[in-house]
């Protein structure tokens, strides 16, 4: 396989951690939701604090989401450098 195709392969392997990446957090994000309406379904004096400990995890996972793409943009824009 040549340079090129190398490559390519970097760039694809770049594009499915990304995607992985905003799966993950996506999925993430929707538990801690569902797990806040349940438990405000069960206990609706205490939805300012269940609120705001979804927030926090919310918050949180997104971050890493963020760090997971550039890491993966990082990955595809080096993967062109020439080698020294």
């Amino acid at each position: 396989m040549g340079e090129l195709g190398y490559l390519g392969l970097g760039y694809l392997g770049a594009g499915i951690g990304a995607g992985l990446v905003v799966m993950g957090a996506a999925r993430s994000i929707a538990t801690a939701v569902a797990a806040a309406v349940e438990g405000t379904a069960r206990q609706p004096e205490a939805d300012q604090k269940i609120k705001g400990n979804m927030q926090l995890f919310i918050f949180l996972i997104e971050g890493l989401g963020i760090i997971g793409l550039g890491v993966a943009y990082v990955v595809a824009l080096n993967l062109g450098l020439p080698k020294h």
